[in-house]
Formats: structure tokens, sequence, C-alpha cells
């Protein structure tokens, strides 16, 4: 039997978060152009999610790019800046 392809768990496992605690990256690859591939709209539906997740810890997204992706599939990928809404200078 060949595993189903569920593009929400795809999605999912694409999506990575890098962080060292107060700043990072949310990396979403491989975005399809088509809107009507269904990868596309679980990718971005995850992006926003974590996008959420992360101001809901006091985070906030400071700079997104957009890099298109050289080569035969037509796709591109969004990096979105994060940081810690705490300013370390007040604090003290």
């Amino acid at each position: 039997m060949a595993p189903t392809f569920n593009p929400r768990e795809r999605a999912a496992r694409l999506i990575s978060v890098i962080t060292d605690g107060w700043r990072g990256e949310v990396v979403t690859p491989l975005i399809p152009r088509d809107p009507a591939e269904p990868l596309r709209s679980a990718l971005l539906n995850e992006r926003s999610e974590r996008l959420n997740e992360l101001r809901t810890l006091d985070f906030r997204v400071y700079d997104t790019v957009r890099i298109e992706e050289p080569g035969p599939s037509d796709t591109y990928r969004i990096i979105d800046r994060f940081k810690s809404s705490f300013d370390p200078q007040l604090a003290l």
C-alpha cells in the first residue's frame, strides 16, 4: 500500500523555526506558485500558525523576505525574522 499524501503533515515537517531564545527565523521553503496546489495552502497556513504562536510567546516579526527559487520548479521561500519583544535594557 502506498503512503497517503497529507499536505498538512508535510508542511509541518518542511517549515523550520530556528531560535537562540531572543531572536530567530521561520523558514517556509518550496512554496508552489500555483494557487490550486494543496501544499501551497498547507504551507501558508502552517506558517501563519507558527507566527501566531510566536506572537503569543511575545515575539514580533521584524523582517519578511521572499526568495525566488531558481530551477525547473516554480517555487519560492519565505523567511520571517523575529525577535523577543522584551527589552533587556529596560530590565536593568
